[in-house]
């Protein structure tokens, strides 16, 4: 399956420091098998998509091609992520727990990626790191930012898994 990786950053990057195919950790021992570009047209709606269908709604809002800002909702976000946590914690019975694809596994799921999305967050706006993040880290992320800032996209790649 593919999906896509996005460097997100609060300050502008450098076009040399962009996440790029060869940045990331690939292959044996790797979630990615392979990660490769992604044309110019391809990231635009990619990053379209994201900004306005991934992200919620009411905390974010495009502001050019590269850039969207963060308006707030943090603890509203974190109270519905409680609760969605607590209806999947009722759940889990004795006999459901240890279920193939059961609700241990759903929580699971939640947990780690609560946007509930194939999309990946790099965040180092040096291209250093080695490794993208599910929507958990994100947002946590995005949790500790002040209303009215700025979020800038730099790369935008292709991986396959």
């Amino acid at each position: 399956m593919h999906s896509r990786i996005f460097q997100i950053t609060t300050s502008k990057v450098d076009k040399e420091n962009y996440l790029n195919e060869d940045t990331l950790e690939q292959g044996c021992s790797s979630f990615y098998d392979y990660c490769s570009e992604i044309t110019e047209e391809e990231r635009r709606d990619n990053i379209d998509y994201l900004v306005n269908h991934v992200l919620p709604q009411s905390m974010f809002e495009p502001v050019d091609d590269n850039t969207f800002r963060y308006i707030g909702g943090a603890e509203e976000w974190k109270r519905e992520f409680v609760d969605c946590i607590h209806k999947k914690v009722d759940e889990i019975t004795s006999e459901s727990a240890l279920e193939w694809i059961g609700p241990v596994y759903q929580l699971e799921k939640t947990l780690k990626n609560p946007l509930n999305t194939s999309y990946h967050f790099y965040m180092d706006e040096d291209g250093f790191q080695s490794y993208a993040e599910e929507s958990y880290e994100f947002m946590q992320f995005v949790c500790k930012l002040e209303p009215g800032t700025l979020l800038h996209i730099g790369g935008v790649i292709d991986y396959h898994f």
